[in-house]
């Protein structure tokens, strides 16, 4: 009765007066193949319950972490600049005065952003009723939280873009420090709210902040590569490498999490059914596309496409596993 795991599933599909319906936006009480328990119970009596978060939730923490790594590469870039490297294997990585730091960056991230809070609010039960997270805000929820991080985010942005128009060169680095702030916020504050569902086992995990914050500079340096090419040549070698040095580690931290033992049943049986179930075409094709951003120094331009797509195909894979385990 309270582990909705231990009972046997009956054949056949059906229940007593209901059907199994077992598709990948339906979650049905116990399971064939994977965690039942050896006790004598047989399921009679439920119905198929629809997956709260779909598509909307994996698309919006993919559109987010480009709006957040678009920022947080480019400023990472102006930074070395600014620091004098000498000149050598970058050739001066990006400069202050560039068009992709003062143009690109902001418009980028800009309008990633505004999906974001597009797709966020698309997602709430009562669209029209968003305002109320501002003007009535829970600040023990993430979802405020995120809300109020993300509107100081598109400030900076904003500002940045206002100063660009203006045609100043200084005000985006007193923005720095509040934009790499609420950028890695932005990137990674989705682990909280996720963390938040208690019962959602498989999301309970230190790693999942560092983990959405290289996802982010994943994206960023690939959103980034096409604009360099034509904008900022000297760019795209360093573009390059970040996404390759960011694909490798965030693959390492994906076969961490699938390999390691995990603590509950529940757990489990979301990674399986990510990697083995029902969202493994999910998975298996965003590891094999990603692995092109590896090769980034090396296949220049065409890796962009393909790390951005082995991502978001994670983010599904990842987002539809986590609710798969029935909690009733």
């Amino acid at each position: 009765t309270l582990d909705p795991l231990a009972a046997r599933r009956p054949d056949g599909g059906l229940f007593m007066w209901s059907e199994q319906k077992t598709d990948s936006e339906t979650i049905v009480s116990g399971n064939p193949t994977y965690a039942n328990s050896s006790a004598a119970a047989l399921l009679s009596y439920d119905v198929p319950h629809s997956i709260p978060w779909d598509w909307r939730v994996s698309l919006y923490t993919w559109t987010k972490g480009i709006a957040a790594g678009v920022y947080l590469v480019a400023l990472f870039l102006v930074v070395l600049s600014l620091a004098y490297l000498p000149k050598g294997m970058f050739d001066w990585p990006l400069m202050a005065s560039s068009p992709l730091w003062l143009w690109a960056t902001p418009i980028l991230s800009g309008v990633f952003l505004a999906i974001t809070g597009g797709l966020l609010i698309w997602d709430l039960e009562h669209p029209a009723r968003f305002y109320m997270i501002f003007t009535r805000p829970q600040w023990r929820s993430w979802l405020v939280r995120g809300a109020f991080i993300i509107a100081g985010y598109s400030t900076v942005l904003a500002l940045h873009f206002l100063a660009s128009l203006a045609g100043s060169t200084s005000v985006q680095l007193i923005l720095i420090l509040p934009g790499v702030v609420l950028g890695v916020l932005t990137a990674i504050y989705t682990a909280y709210l996720f963390a938040q569902a208690k019962a959602r086992d498989m999301w309970q995990s230190a790693l999942l902040p560092p983990h959405l914050l290289v996802q982010s500079l994943l994206l960023g340096a690939a959103t980034l590569m096409p604009s360099a090419l034509w904008l900022e040549p000297q760019s795209f070698a360093p573009l390059a490498w970040t996404l390759s040095a960011t694909t490798l580690i965030h693959l390492l931290m994906v076969w961490g999490e699938v390999t390691l033992t995990h603590p509950t049943a529940h757990a489990r049986l979301a990674v399986w059914e990510m990697v083995k179930g029902r969202y493994r075409v999910f998975f298996w094709a965003g590891l094999a596309v990603s692995l092109g951003g590896m090769f980034a120094p090396w296949l220049g331009i065409f890796a962009a496409p393909l790390a951005l797509t082995g991502l978001l195909l994670h983010e599904h894979a990842y987002v539809q596993a986590g609710q798969s385990v029935p909690l009733a």
